[in-house]
């Protein structure tokens, strides 16, 4: 039985993956990838243009698609689908890839897999990856932390308080899934005498980055968005 390979694409660049991630894509027989899947029945994948762009053909392709929710009901069904379904592949002596973006030990679907396939016994390596907030600061062209600075990662994090908490504690805070409540946080941090740097859809098309929260004020945020924040 084949090791499955749990690999990470990068923020969205597809250029900002591993040579090692690289070589598994074009060595692997069959690869999983997550999606979303929008209450109209719409179906869509950040990774499936990253993994297009390296020319991987759709019948190496299987994608398991998740409901944007926070009821995670839906998600945990097709978890065990997908991990089932990789299980199958590998007996069968196929060599099995699955990947996600961003890094996979960072706020990434495959976490969620991953405990299924070691249940099932799979044999797993994982593949580290670039950051979305790496990229972030790279496109801002700040640096994340110096010397002794500390860091700070808040996800869905909505209360000012302790946004500003963290603010005390920290030197660098990162708001990650900012989309959620944005509007009743946005009031709060334009107040504040902080260096904000915001990020949507890094390393595609539809990448936007400003330094000037009140260009995106009104703006919808997209769930592929952050907020880096400086002292």
């Amino acid at each position: 039985m084949h090791t499955v390979y749990g690999i990470s694409l990068g923020p969205g660049d597809p250029e900002l993956l591993t040579i090692k991630a690289l070589r598994l894509l074009k060595e692997s027989d069959m690869i999983f990838y997550p999606g979303s899947l929008y209450a109209d029945g719409r179906k869509e994948s950040y990774v499936l243009p990253m993994l297009k762009y390296h020319g991987v053909e759709e019948s190496r392709l299987e994608g398991f698609f998740l409901q944007m929710s926070l009821d995670r009901t839906n998600a945990e069904k097709i978890y065990e689908e997908t991990a089932e379904k990789v299980a199958a592949a590998c007996i069968e002596g196929k060599k099995v890839s699955i990947v996600c973006e961003g890094d996979l030990s960072f706020y990434a679907s495959f976490s969620y897999l991953l405990t299924r396939l070691k249940e099932l016994k799979l044999p797993i390596e994982l593949v580290p990856g670039i950051n979305s907030f790496s990229l972030g600061a790279a496109k801002h062209q700040v640096p994340v932390s110096l010397q002794n600075e500390r860091i700070a990662i808040l996800p869905l994090e909505t209360d000012i308080d302790k946004i500003d908490q963290s603010m005390m504690d920290f030197d660098t805070v990162i708001l990650m899934k900012i989309r959620f409540g944005w509007k009743s946080l946005y009031e709060n941090l334009i107040l504040k005498d902080w260096k904000f740097y915001y990020c949507e859809r890094l390393g595609t098309e539809q990448e936007f980055i400003t330094s000037d929260l009140t260009v995106i004020k009104d703006s919808e945020i997209p769930y592929f968005s952050l907020l880096i924040i400086k002292k």
